[in-house]
């Protein structure tokens, strides 16, 4: 049962026993439902990715010990699916991990990007260029 607060090793076997599309289209699904809710007081411009063909938010939060965290949703199945997956990549991370981070290897090692279509695939690049770039701005 896949949790937000699974382990990329974990996350990468989920998605490795999905046998074809079909199945990893549902663990997006499931991985959307579990995550947090976004408070509607956060659903502002500052947090809302723009260019995405669906209304998209993300925060990012500089904690403490200098690693990151991330809330978000979106009023997309698939694209808060996809958001749920680079949160769990990026949560808890420092910022050179972070920007150093092959995102988009491992939406490709997960057999997502294959799935998706053009414009999913740009609005996850924007999700990520978003992701990478709040990280930049919070130092």
């Amino acid at each position: 049962m896949p949790n937000l607060n699974m382990t990329l090793p974990e996350l990468f076997d989920l998605f490795a026993q999905q046998q074809n599309w079909q199945a990893r289209y549902r663990q997006l699904i499931h991985l959307a439902k579990l995550l947090p809710a976004f408070p509607q007081a956060d659903k502002i411009a500052r947090y809302h990715i723009a260019g995405c063909e669906n209304n998209v938010w993300l925060k990012t939060e500089r904690v403490a010990d200098h690693t990151f965290q991330f809330s978000g949703d979106s009023d997309s199945r698939i694209v808060k699916g996809l958001l749920a997956i680079l949160i769990t990549l990026a949560q808890g991370k420092t910022a050179a991990e972070i920007v150093n981070m092959p995102f988009k290897q491992q939406f490709q090692q997960l057999k997502i990007s294959e799935g998706l279509s053009e414009s999913r695939l740009l609005g996850l690049d924007k999700l990520i260029v978003y992701l990478i770039d709040s990280v930049n701005y919070s130092l």
